[in-house]
Formats: structure tokens, sequence, C-alpha cells
């Protein structure tokens, strides 16, 4: 629902503005709902890889945490937490003691039940931006090296699309995209500075 003030500066908008006779109702349409798309979060064919739509690869990223380049982050929205296994902790250089006690437990995929080791609270880089982000760290075998779930998506306000390999999110008044890592494989492993995979 528009108000009257609103309504009429969208009308005296249009009636100053000087359109083309060439211009079709469409194309005016068209312009219209990219004016308005311009503050919207969204994705499009335009937005789609080289692949288009004939992949089911997961959304990874590359990010910076701890002064390390940290490949095979995976950014999933159907996750409710933020995830860093303690093999990640080791090779981007924290400890134990730098983990908060956590009396928390979860379910994994297979129904078990797994306990938190401890939150971590780090600040990320991404895009030029940083974040604080608060993981829940778990002993786990995993194919990737954090995974960023709906408390970091949510509190950013990023959209992510597995099926355009990208994630969005507001800075000011900027949209931010961050692609894919096209190149890498899930599991793309992380070394410790001893030489140990993560």
């Amino acid at each position: 629902m528009v108000s009257l003030k609103h309504k009429e500066v969208l009308l005296k908008s249009l009636q100053t503005s000087q359109v083309s006779k060439d211009t079709t109702p469409e194309q005016l349409t068209n312009l219209v709902a990219a004016v308005r798309a311009s503050t919207a979060l969204s994705f499009s064919d335009q937005d789609l890889t080289l692949e288009r739509k004939n992949h089911s690869k997961p959304l990874l990223v590359t990010m910076l945490c701890n002064q390390k380049k940290v490949p095979s982050v995976l950014v999933d929205n159907g996750s409710a937490l933020n995830i860093c296994p303690l093999s990640t902790t080791t090779a981007i250089g924290f400890c134990p003691n730098d983990f908060t006690p956590s009396y928390q437990g979860i379910m994994a995929y297979d129904n078990s039940r797994r306990d938190v080791v401890g939150n971590l609270s780090t600040t990320i880089f991404m895009a030029d931006e940083t974040f604080d982000v608060e993981f829940q760290v778990l002993d786990i075998k995993s194919s990737f090296n954090l995974l960023l779930g709906r408390p970091w998506l949510h509190t950013v306000g990023v959209v992510p699309s597995s099926l355009h390999q990208k994630l969005k999110f507001m800075k000011g008044s900027r949209v931010i995209t961050v692609r894919g890592d096209e190149d890498l494989e899930v599991g793309a492993i992380l070394s410790d500075p001893h030489g140990n995979s993560a």
C-alpha cells in the first residue's frame, strides 16, 4: 500500500521524465522493475555460472580467519549452527584455551548425538568486510573447513544461492556479491603450520 504523498511524488517524477515514444509499455515496466530491484537482493539468469543449471555443487567460498586463508567454507542456509571442525581450529592457529565452554549437544545428519567441544568467537574477512562469528567447535571429520549457517546468514542479511554459486548482502546502499569457489573441489583441505591436514 502506498501513501498519497508517495503516489504524488511518483506521478510527478513520471510527468517530468522524458521517455522516448519508441519505448514500449513493456520496456517501461522493466525499467521500473529494475529500479525497484536495485535495492533488493535477488538472483537472475545473468548470475548463473558457465555451467548454468547443470550442477549440484554446494556453495563454497574462501575467506580469511585469524590471518589465514580458509578455502572450502560451506555456506548452508539449512544449518542452524555455524560449525568449525576441531582440526580447522588447529590449522588456523586456535587452541582449546580459545574456546568458551559449551554444554550443548547437537543431532548430526545420521541422528547421532555430538557434543560441542566449545564455542569459538572470532572475526572473519570476506569481500573486504569483517564479520564477528561464533562457531560451535565439533570434533568431526567433514568435507568443509568451516560452515556458515543461518546464525551468520541472518545476522549479516546474506542471501545465498547454490544454483548461482554466489551470495549477496547489503553494505550501506551497495549490493556486495561474493562468488563461490568455482575451481575448488568439496573437501579442499587447509594445512596447519606443521603440515598436518585439517
